[in-house]
C-alpha cells in the first residue's frame, strides 16, 4: 500500500513539475516572443519602407525586382531577421514575403516577372523563429511571432503629380499663411494634372454673375488642413497631409562654377552695380558678355535667346509692342524676377493678340527661378495680354502671381511656389512630367 502511494506522489510530482515549467517558460519565454513579436514589426515596417522607396526608384529606372527584395531583405536582416540560405542581403529570405500594393483588394507578390506601373507600396510579412529557454522541455524548441506592415508612397513633386503646388502653411518663417494660398480667377479654368495647397484654395470667376466653369483632368485637387476657407468651385477638393519638399535648385548652381552654368552652352551672368536691377528686351543695342561675370555698368542689355541667364538682384524680362518670336532662355535671379510683356499682334487671324511664348532653356525645364522670401510682394511676377509658358516656373518661398486681360496657358509647364496667384479670362495648365530634379517620394506607413 506504500509503495502505491509513493508511485501515486511520484506522478503527482511530476505533474506539478510540468505545470510549473510549463508555467515558467511561459514567462520567460512568453516575454521574450513579446520581444521578439516588437523586433518583427520593427523589421516589417523598416522593410515596407525601404521596399517602396525602392519600387519608387525601379519605377524611373532605377533598379529591378531584384533590388527592390535586396533593400526589404538588408534592412529586417539588419533588425535581426534570420537568413534562410547563407547569404545575407540577396533577394531570398524565407522567413520574409512581400507584396506590392496596388489597392485593398489587389496584392502582387514579388517577384512577380514584372513591376506593376500601377504599384504604389509594399506590403512585407515578417516571420521570426527563435529558441526557446525553458518550453523546450516541454517540445517546442523553436518558437516563431509574425508581423506585418505596408507602406505606400506618395511621388515627389517633379514626378508630375501636380500642376500647381502652394506650399504655403502655418508653420514657417514667412508668417502666417493666407486664406488663399492657391487663387485662381477665370471665366473659365482647366488643370490638367492636379492641384494641391498646403492651406486654402479658392477656385473662382471673374465675373460673379455666372457659376465658374473649372474642369480638372487626370489629377486631385487637394488642401490642407489648416485651410481658413475653401472654395473649389464644386470640384469637390479632399484634405490632405501637407507637401514638405527639400529645395528643387540651390542659386549657387546657377553661378559661374555651378553645375548648371556649366552645363549651359549660351550662359550670361549680370551683377549690376546699382540697386534698380537690370532689363532684358531683345530690341536692345548691347549684349552682355558671354560666360563673364563682373559688374555690370547698364541697366538694360540686350536678351540673347537660347540661353541661360543668372543674375544678382532683381531681372525684368521687357517684350516690346509687336514683338512674337518665341523666347527660349532660363532665368535664375537672387532677386525678383518681373516678365513684362506689351501688345502682341494678331497674328493668326483669330482676333486675339499672339504674344511670344516662353520656353524654358535648361535645367530640367526650369524657366524661372528666384529664391526671394515674400508671401505678399511677387517675387516672379509675369503681366502680357496673353500668357503662354512652357516650363518650370520655381518660387519655393515667394509669391507667383500671373495677370492677363486674355488667357493664362501652358500645355507643359507647372508652378511650385509659396502663394499661386493666377487671374486671366481664361486659364488652362496642363503638367508636364518630370519637371525639376526628380524629388524624393513621400513615404507613409499605414498600417
Amino acid at each position: 500500500m506504500g509503495r502505491a502511494r509513493s508511485g501515486q506522489t511520484l506522478v503527482l510530482v511530476a505533474l506539478m513539475l510540468t505545470a510549473l515549467i510549463g508555467l515558467a517558460a511561459l514567462a520567460i519565454d512568453g516575454n521574450n516572443a513579446y520581444a521578439q513579436r516588437r523586433r518583427a514589426q520593427n523589421a516589417a515596417d523598416a522593410g515596407a519602407l525601404a521596399g517602396t522607396r525602392a519600387l519608387w526608384l525601379a519605377q524611373h529606372g532605377a533598379g529591378n525586382e531584384s533590388t527592390i527584395l535586396q533593400a526589404i531583405h538588408q534592412i529586417a536582416e539588419a533588425q535581426g531577421i534570420p537568413d534562410t540560405d547563407g547569404r545575407p542581403g540577396n533577394e531570398f529570405n524565407g522567413n520574409i514575403q512581400a507584396f506590392y500594393y496596388i489597392s485593398d483588394t489587389v496584392q502582387i507578390s514579388i517577384p512577380a516577372g514584372a513591376i506593376p506601373p500601377n504599384a504604389r507600396g509594399v506590403r512585407v510579412v515578417v516571420q521570426n523563429p527563435f529558441r526557446s529557454f525553458l518550453a523546450a522541455v516541454i517540445g517546442h524548441t523553436v518558437l516563431r511571432v509574425s508581423a506585418q506592415a505596408l507602406a505606400i508612397y506618395f511621388p515627389g513633386w517633379s514626378s508630375g503629380e501636380y500642376a500647381l503646388t502652394a506650399l504655403c502653411k502655418n508653420e514657417n518663417t514667412n508668417g502666417p499663411c493666407y486664406q488663399n494660398a492657391l487663387n485662381l480667377t477665370g471665366s473659365d479654368i482647366y488643370i490638367n494634372g492636379g492641384v494641391h495647397s498646403n492651406s486654402g484654395l479658392n477656385l473662382t470667376n471673374a465675373d460673379p454673375s455666372r457659376a465658374p466653369h473649372v474642369v480638372l483632368e487626370n489629377g486631385v485637387c487637394e488642401y490642407g488642413g489648416e485651410a481658413y476657407k475653401l472654395n473649389d468651385a464644386g470640384l469637390g477638393c479632399v484634405g490632405a497631409y501637407p507637401i514638405t519638399l527639400e529645395w528643387l535648385y540651390s542659386i549657387s548652381e546657377f553661378r559661374q562654377g555651378g553645375s548648371h552654368w556649366s552645363e549651359a552652352g549660351k550662359k550670361f551672368c549680370l551683377q549690376p552695380s546699382s540697386n534698380q536691377g537690370v532689363t532684358l528686351d531683345p530690341t536692345a543695342p548691347y549684349t552682355p558678355t558671354h560666360g563673364m561675370c563682373g559688374p555690370n555698368t547698364l541697366s538694360t542689355y540686350r536678351l540673347v535667346n537660347e540661353a541661360l541667364y543668372y543674375v544678382e538682384g532683381d531681372v525684368t524680362l521687357r517684350i516690346p509692342s509687336g514683338w512674337s518670336t518665341p523666347i527660349t532662355i532660363t532665368i535664375a535671379a537672387t532677386g525678383r524676377i518681373n516678365v513684362d510683356m506689351k501688345n502682341c499682334p494678331d497674328i493668326n487671324g483669330d482676333g486675339q493678340p499672339d504674344c511670344s511664348r516662353l520656353y524654358p532653356y535648361t535645367a530640367k525645364n526650369l524657366l524661372f527661378f528666384s529664391p526671394v522670401k515674400d508671401a505678399t510682394s511677387p517675387v516672379i511676377q509675369v503681366s502680357a495680354p496673353n500668357i503662354y509658358w512652357n516650363g518650370l516656373i520655381y518660387a519655393p518661398v515667394g509669391l507667383v502671381r500671373m495677370s492677363s486681360a486674355g488667357n493664362i496657358v501652358t500645355d507643359a509647364g507647372a508652378i511650385l511656389a509659396w502663394r499661386i496667384d493666377l487671374s486671366g479670362s481664361s486659364i488652362s495648365i496642363t503638367a508636364k512630367q518630370d519637371l525639376g530634379p526628380l524629388g524624393r517620394p513621400r513615404m507613409k506607413l499605414i498600417r
